[in-house]
C-alpha cells in the first residue's frame, strides 16, 4: 500500500507529486503519457500538450499573483534539478485603456509580490514594440524578468522526472474508478491495475467530472477553447524577435511570441474565450473536442484580432487551429480540498490561468495530503470544494 496516490499527471498533479515525494516515501502518480496519434487515441487527453503558456506575477487577483510569484521563484530550481528547460523570460505586456482603474492597484500588487512591473504609455509601447498597431488612448503594463512563457509539456516532464528521481512510482495509465473503504482508498486503472493508498489526490482537470471519479460531482464548468497557430516566416521572425507575451484588453485575446514547436517550425499562438466556446460535460464530449480543429467562428475572430494588432502577420498565410479545455469554479480559484473524509482530496480548476502558478497550487495540494500545518498564503477556506 502507498501512503499517497496522485491521480492526474498534468500541471498541478505533477507538481504535487514532486513536492510530496521530496518530503516522504510511498508516493505514486497515475497518468498516461501524451498520445502519439491524437486522432486515433481512445483514452483521456490533457491541455498541457502544448509549447506556450503566459506566465507572470501581474494579476489583479491577490491569490493568483502570489501563487504565480512563488512558482516563478522555483522555475530555475526545477529546470536545474530535472535538466529540462521550460521557461523563457520573454516578458509580458498588457494593453489596456489609459484610464483603466485597475492599473495602479494591480501594478502595486505585482511589485509587492516581487514582479518587475511598470506602466508605459502608447508612445513608449510604439518605440519598444514597433510591430504593434495601437490606439492613441491606450496604455501598457509591462513586466520583465519575472514574466514570459513556459512550455507546459516540458514543465510536466520536469516535475515528473524529479518526482521519479525522488522515489515516486509513475504509473503511465488512466484511472477508471476510485473507491474509499475505511482506512484506505483503491484506484483502478485502464490497464487492469488496482493500487491502494492511505490518501488519494485527484488532479484530473477537465476530466474530473466527466470520468466520475469522485463520490459527488463538483460545481465545475468545462469549456472547449480554440487556439490559432500562425506559422512565422523568416521575415516576420526578425520583426517579432523582441516580442513579449501579450494580453490585449481590446480584443480579449492573449498572444504568445514565436515559439519553436516539435515540428521544427516557429508559431505565434493566440486565443480568447468567446460565446462560441462549447460546454463539455461528458468524456465523449471531451474526446470529440480534443480530436477536432475547434470553432470556425473562433478562428475568424482570432485572425481578425491578431492581424489588426500585429499587421506583419498578414504576411504569414500558413495557419491552423488547435484545441484545449479550461475548467472553471464559481470562486475563480482552484478547489484544493477533501471530498470524502480525510482520505480523498481534489486539486482542480485552473480557471483558464492555472499554468503560471501550477507549481504552487501543487505545493498547496501536497501540504493538504501530508496533513501538516497549512503554510500556504492562500487560506484553506478559499479553496474549499463546492458541489453541484
Amino acid at each position: 500500500m502507498y501512503r499517497h496516490i496522485i491521480v492526474g499527471r498534468g500541471l498541478i498533479g505533477s507538481a504535487a507529486a514532486r513536492h510530496l515525494s521530496s518530503w516522504q516515501d510511498g508516493v505514486a502518480v497515475i497518468g498516461p503519457d501524451e498520445p502519439s496519434d491524437r486522432q486515433q487515441h481512445e483514452g483521456v487527453f490533457a491541455s498541457h500538450y502544448d509549447e506556450g503558456r503566459i506566465t507572470r506575477v501581474y494579476d489583479p487577483s491577490p491569490e493568483w499573483s502570489i501563487t504565480a510569484a512563488r512558482s516563478i521563484e522555483r522555475y530555475s530550481e526545477i529546470e536545474a534539478e530535472s535538466g529540462i528547460n521550460f521557461f523563457t523570460p520573454a516578458g509580458f505586456l498588457k494593453i489596456v485603456g489609459e484610464e483603466d482603474p485597475d492599473i495602479k492597484p494591480t501594478v502595486a500588487l505585482t511589485r509587492e509580490n516581487g514582479g518587475n512591473a511598470t506602466t508605459i504609455s502608447a508612445r513608449i509601447m510604439r518605440e519598444l514594440y514597433p510591430f504593434l498597431s495601437l490606439p492613441d488612448n491606450c496604455a501598457g503594463i509591462q513586466e520583465t524578468e519575472t514574466a514570459g512563457y513556459l512550455s507546459p509539456r516540458n514543465l510536466v516532464k520536469a516535475q515528473t522526472a524529479i518526482a521519479e528521481e525522488q522515489g515516486a512510482h509513475i504509473v503511465r495509465a488512466a484511472a477508471t474508478s476510485i473507491s474509499v473503504d475505511g482506512a484506505s482508498v483503491s484506484v483502478t486503472t485502464d490497464d487492469g491495475q488496482t493500487l491502494e493508498a492511505e490518501r488519494v489526490l485527484v488532479a484530473t482537470g477537465g476530466y474530473t467530472a466527466a470520468c466520475k471519479l469522485l463520490p459527488r460531482p463538483l460545481a465545475i464548468t468545462v469549456y472547449g477553447r480554440t487556439v490559432l497557430l500562425i506559422k512565422i516566416t523568416d521575415m516576420a521572425a526578425e520583426v517579432l524577435s523582441r516580442m513579449p507575451t501579450v494580453i490585449d484588453r481590446y480584443s480579449g485575446s492573449y498572444i504568445l511570441p514565436p515559439i519553436r514547436y516539435p515540428d521544427g517550425n516557429l508559431y505565434l499562438k493566440l486565443g480568447m474565450g468567446t460565446e462560441a466556446d462549447p460546454k463539455l460535460t461528458t468524456r465523449e464530449d471531451l474526446t470529440s473536442w480534443f480530436r477536432s480543429t475547434g470553432s470556425e467562428r473562433n478562428r475568424l475572430e482570432l485572425t481578425e484580432a491578431v492581424e489588426r494588432l500585429i499587421p506583419i502577420l498578414k504576411e504569414c498565410p500558413e495557419r491552423h487551429t488547435d484545441t484545449c479545455v479550461t475548467t472553471y469554479s464559481p470562486s475563480g480559484l482552484p478547489y484544493i480540498d477533501y471530498v470524502a473524509g480525510d482520505r480523498l482530496a481534489v486539486a482542480t480548476c485552473g480557471n483558464g490561468m492555472g499554468a503560471k502558478g501550477s507549481d504552487d497550487w501543487g505545493y498547496a495540494a501536497a501540504r493538504l495530503l501530508e496533513g501538516g500545518d497549512w503554510d500556504h498564503p492562500v487560506p484553506r477556506f478559499k479553496l474549499k470544494a463546492a458541489f453541484a
